[in-house]
């Protein structure tokens, strides 16, 4: 069945104009590319989401709250994306590949987890549900790349844009939400500030940023590299999901095409100054240990401490307490689920699972409350069970495997535009996967939104090429 809805996705993609990224194999420069009309309701959703992504990563949580309870803006870009999905030429399309059967799948079960407490949770069971039924946004993106393929071309544009603004501007925008959290003022509709960024969050868009530039869809100077080089510091003492979600794609990137040298030598920089930084600390000042995770510091004890308690149990205490709080909560989820009641269908969606658990720190009432494990493979199996988990894992696997395979016949073939756009996506992708293994990240729309955009992005463009 799924055979025929690809060929006829195929066709109906060679059909509109060629993509410019046949030109782009063998340009010069990525971007020099055909440009596309911003007159339909494709492209101009397409403008829109690229702007909604934009202030999630600039603003983060307190752009999440722009709109009207209980629609805010990343609602009103769902809403309006299913009118354009359904007014598209590619619906039947845009699920005819492996990766978008798995998730429909995935979606439907987690609709069928999510329905029953719709009545006794009400919208917190629609809230908690958005970790996978945010996938629409994917099949939207997929239908609109297949309806005109030159739209890869135009969001690629769109994020050169954002990558050369992002990255000088991150250092600043991180420390004053840092250092002066208290003169940022409060959104009118919600308890939270105007600027929230995590630490998770802009590892995120600088591996992605840096995998950009080492795929060579955008030309950078030195001062771009050492204001990314000083902000994934700077995230990286935050916490260890961060260093690790910028570190790994970053040098898998360089590894693929060809630039591990460089970056092996950016890299060796980085220990150095932090050490040149911890001896003046010693010399001239006083270091004290956090007490908890948001009192951590940007400071280099703080990075090393990071280092030492992710591959080791030699950190401080406060590192280590926090990988003993997440070891102990995501056992008590395995015990009910793997070897307890609810195998079959989790505790379903709308639960407060940390208040169920008994890991609610109630000590701190500033801080928001807490509902999902510091993973999103542990939330996803505390509440769909071993199906949903299953289905998951499946379609990340799929959807890895797709892109893995894309990249090798177009590297084979010559196509390196292409194949580095797969590596590109990849990386990305790999980045948010890194960072909700550790942190509440997918769950919400700062990063959930991004994510599946990107897996949209990436399933889009394996059709196209095919096609």
């Amino acid at each position: 069945m799924i055979a025929p809805l690809r060929r006829a996705a195929a066709a109906g993609a060679v059909e509109t104009k060629r993509c410019a990224l046949d030109e782009m194999i063998d340009s010069s420069h990525p971007l020099r590319m055909q440009t596309v009309s911003s007159g339909t309701p494709g492209d101009r959703w397409l403008l829109f989401v690229a702007f909604v992504l934009a202030g999630y990563a600039f603003i983060g949580k307190g752009f999440a709250y722009v709109g009207l309870p209980p629609v805010y803006i990343g609602e009103i870009a769902y809403l309006t994306g299913i009118v354009v999905f359904l007014r598209s030429r590619c619906i039947v399309g845009s699920f005819a590949s492996l990766p978008g059967v798995l998730l429909t799948l995935n979606m439907a079960w987690v609709l069928l987890r999510t329905a029953p407490f719709v009545s006794t949770y009400g919208v917190d069971a629609l809230r908690d549900s958005v970790v996978v039924m945010y996938g629409g946004f994917a099949f939207i993106v997929v239908a609109l790349l297949l309806e005109d393929p030159r739209r890869i071309d135009m969001i690629l544009r769109c994020y050169d844009r954002f990558a050369r603004i992002f990255v000088p501007v991150m250092p600043f925008l991180y420390v004053i939400d840092r250092y002066l959290v208290d003169y940022i003022p409060q959104m009118p509709n919600a308890n939270a500030p105007i600027l929230e960024v995590r630490s998770g969050e802009v590892a995120v868009h600088l591996a992605g940023a840096a995998a950009f530039a080492l795929a060579g869809f955008c030309r950078v100077g030195w001062g771009w590299i050492l204001a990314i080089c000083a902000t994934a510091v700077m995230a990286a003492s935050q916490g260890r999901g961060a260093m690790l979600a910028f570190a790994i794609p970053v040098i898998m990137a360089a590894i693929f095409v060809g630039k591990a040298g460089a970056v092996a030598r950016i890299l060796v920089l980085i220990p150095i100054v932090a050490f040149a930084a911890m001896t003046a600390e010693t010399t001239f000042g006083e270091y004290h240990p956090a007490g908890s995770t948001a009192e951590r510091s940007i400071d280099p004890h703080q990075l090393v401490d990071n280092v030492m308690s992710t591959f080791t149990e030699s950190g401080s205490r406060q590192g280590e307490s926090t990988k003993t709080w997440r070891l102990d909560w995501w056992n008590i989820i395995v015990a009910d689920t793997l070897f307890g009641p609810n195998f079959w269908t989790g505790r379903g969606f709308g639960l407060n699972l940390a208040d169920a658990d008994g890991f609610q720190d109630v000590d701190d009432p500033a801080r928001p409350v807490l509902r999902s494990p510091h993973s999103v493979h542990m939330t996803i199996l505390a509440r769909a069970g071993i199906p949903g988990l299953t289905l998951w894992f499946a379609f990340l696997l799929s959807w890895f495997g797709a892109m893995l395979r894309s990249m090798q016949i177009a590297r084979q073939r010559g196509h390196v535009g292409w194949s580095r756009m797969f590596l590109f996506v990849m990386c990305y992708v790999l980045s948010i996967l890194i960072d909700a293994a550790f942190d509440v990240a997918i769950e919400g729309p700062m990063v959930g939104i991004w994510f599946w955009c990107l897996i949209g992005f990436g399933i889009g463009i394996v059709m196209v090429y095919r096609a």
